[in-house]
């Protein structure tokens, strides 16, 4: 019968050692890797989400005709977007004006209103508006542009 004492030299070697600690290096190392992309990720998700609601909201403070008035041939300063709650460091502003050139679809066919409008005001203005919005995050890495159409309401 063989007795294990403290005297005993049974034990691990320090290859063996040294290959257990190697092991538990690299699955650290590997579940770290993954919790810093996890962290970048959900980080990146948050500001693209801020930035889409912020767009979003921007455009329902435009296309709001009790507050915002339709005004005919608008550019990009006409409707402000100053009182619209923004979170601090985020940017949103209307970035382009476009307008209807008022010709009407043809009886039966196909109409495509993305081949009437067009960048400059036609005269008198035709009563629609394709205004863009665009918001940023406030790092930079986040941008979300959304279009909305305005018409004058009688």
């Amino acid at each position: 019968m063989h007795r294990q004492g403290i005297d005993s030299e049974e034990g691990f070697s320090l290859a063996e050692i040294l290959v257990t600690i190697a092991i538990v290096g690299i699955t650290f190392t590997a579940i770290l890797g993954g919790l810093m992309t996890s962290i970048r990720v959900s980080a990146l998700q948050r500001t693209e989400a801020t930035a889409d609601t912020l767009a979003r909201s921007a455009a329902e403070w435009v296309k709001d005709s009790v507050h915002n008035h339709y005004v005919g041939c608008a550019d990009v300063g006409t409707y402000s977007l100053a009182a619209l709650p923004k979170p601090s460091g985020y940017s949103v502003v209307i970035n382009k004006v476009e307008y209807w050139d008022g010709i009407a679809p043809p009886v039966g066919a196909t109409y495509l209103l993305a081949s009437h409008i067009q960048t400059s005001c036609p005269s008198p203005d035709r009563g629609l508006q394709r205004i863009t919005i665009v918001a940023t995050s406030a790092d930079g890495d986040s941008t979300e542009t959304v279009q909305i159409l305005k018409r004058v309401v009688s």
